[in-house]
């Protein structure tokens, strides 16, 4: 199944040299502290005001579609075809994991309002069950069940059978329900990885928040397990560019061991992650700054999956020809995705200042401060070339 191929061109797609873009990627992040640092002189993101709709009518009926649909497709994961026609891998890897992204920008926490599994929480009557107390395990628990979707998407020799993504499905429902009938509903908002990771992307929704980006300065400072869960939601799509590489290929060829290789390299790489924020970016506690980061990062990598295979498994559910043969313009493309790379940089400098100066003491000289942020302006250009030399060079 080719549902995985998520890139289109290299760098010899770009319209302009790749040392250039590396230097514009720089720059960006450079002006972008500057400018921040000669106008953005107090806190302007707290506080904060979450608007949610007036009327939610829709909900009910939202919730029972996406329910109906979910079962559906875990009933024909696991009893329908093992191939190719079967729908199972475009729901999981493409509309869930990248669709989500857009959508929670665009509305909000889109995913809490339709989550299949609170729904089937209601309607099994588990509330009878809980006994609320505030459990310090969710947002870990969030981040074992993040990873390892992400060991399934990028590492499972079967990933993309849909007997295993059924039982995947299956097993991760009876967890999160199991928790759930234990803490209580709210147990989602902490412990599934899909509702976190649609609550942090909504975080940058101009619609659900008032000021703009102003939902980047709710809960925090952020603890550890907010950054353990950006290292993996980021360093997994990180570790995905890098194994696409030919070098990547050709070591894993020559050892013979692709899983082992895969499970080692997807935990260093997360690892790194999590390092890189708690030592450079965490003195200051601007953690939150990094989710425009991993969200635009995300979508310029797997933007082509989302264009091509997004609306071919739309095809595939309703039983109709899959032969979607849309073939983006790759210069097009190339620059949609350096555009979202610079435009997440910039807001996550943008928002490390803000936060910089809220946690400031008044009597702190404004220079003393812009010099804290320059370990997380080094760092967010490291990650910039990174990121940028990752999705054009393999």
């Amino acid at each position: 199944m080719t549902v995985l191929a998520h890139g289109i061109g290299q760098s010899t797609d770009l319209p302009l040299p790749l040392d250039l873009v590396l230097q514009a990627g720089a720059a960006t992040v450079v002006i972008s502290f500057l400018g921040s640092a000669l106008l953005w002189r107090r806190p302007r993101l707290s506080p904060a005001t979450e608007r949610r709709p007036r009327s939610i009518w829709w909900r009910r009926p939202l919730q029972i579609a996406v329910l109906t649909v979910s079962l559906y497709l875990t009933a024909n994961a696991l009893l329908g075809p093992r191939d190719e026609s079967n729908p199972a891998a475009h729901a999981l890897y493409v509309w869930l994991w990248v669709g989500l992204i857009p959508l929670s920008i665009a509305v909000g926490p889109a995913w809490r309002a339709m989550n299949p599994l609170r729904t089937l929480y209601r309607l099994l009557h588990l509330n009878r069950l809980a006994r609320p107390d505030p459990p310090t395990i969710g947002p870990w628990v969030a981040v074992v069940a993040l990873l390892g979707f992400a060991w399934l998407e990028l590492v499972a020799p079967d990933r993309t059978d849909p007997l295993v993504i059924g039982s995947f499905l299956v097993g991760y429902a009876v967890v999160q329900l199991g928790f759930a009938a234990r803490f209580g509903e709210a147990w989602f908002g902490r412990g599934d990885a899909f509702e976190v990771y649609s609550d942090l992307a909504g975080r940058l929704s101009p619609i659900r928040w008032r000021p703009w980006l102003s939902g980047l300065a709710v809960d925090h400072p952020a603890g550890l397990g907010r950054a353990a869960f950006l290292a993996v939601w980021w360093g997994s799509t990180i570790f995905d560019s890098a194994s696409g590489s030919p070098a990547w290929a050709g070591f894993v060829q020559r050892t013979g061991h692709a899983a082992w290789l895969g499970t080692a390299g997807l935990l260093t790489v997360c690892g790194a992650v999590l390092l890189g924020v708690r030592r450079l970016a965490g003195k200051l506690g601007v953690t939150n700054s990094l989710i425009p980061i991993a969200a635009g990062y995300t979508l310029a990598h797997y933007l082509t999956l989302l264009l091509v295979e997004g609306p071919r498994g739309i095809l595939l559910l309703a039983h109709q020809d899959p032969d979607w043969t849309m073939t983006p313009d790759p210069r097009l493309v190339s620059v949609l995705q350096v555009a979202l790379i610079l435009a997440g940089h910039a807001i996550g400098v943008l928002t490390a200042h803000d936060l910089a100066l809220a946690d400031a003491p008044p009597t702190r000289p404004p220079l003393a401060t812009l010099a804290d942020e320059l370990p997380v302006v080094l760092f967010m250009i490291a990650c910039t070339w990174a990121g940028l030399f990752l999705l054009f060079v393999r």
